[in-house]
C-alpha cells in the first residue's frame, strides 16, 4: 500500500487533528511511492505500517520536533 492523499485526509480527520500542508507533503513524499531495497525489491508498506509510521510522524511533529527526515 502507499499513501494516497485521500488516505491521509481520511486518516486526519479520523484522528481529528490538523497539520501544516507541507507536513503533509513530506508526508506524501515519504510514503506515497513505492520503496526499493538496495537489491532492487520493491517494498510496500502495509496499511498497518502506514498507520503506525504516521502516528510516530505526527507525534513528533506536535511534541516539537517539527520534520520527518529522520525515518
Amino acid at each position: 500500500m502507499i499513501l494516497k492523499k485521500e488516505d491521509l485526509e481520511q486518516y486526519l480527520k479520523n484522528m481529528r487533528i490538523s497539520i501544516p500542508e507541507i507536513f503533509a507533503r513530506e508526508l506524501l513524499e515519504q510514503y506515497g511511492q513505492s520503496v526499493t531495497d538496495d537489491e532492487g525489491h520493491v517494498f510496500e508498506y502495509s496499511k498497518q505500517d502506514i498507520s503506525e509510521q504516521l502516528r510516530k510522524a505526527i507525534q513528533q511533529y506536535f511534541e516539537g520536533e517539527n520534520r520527518i527526515s529522520s525515518f
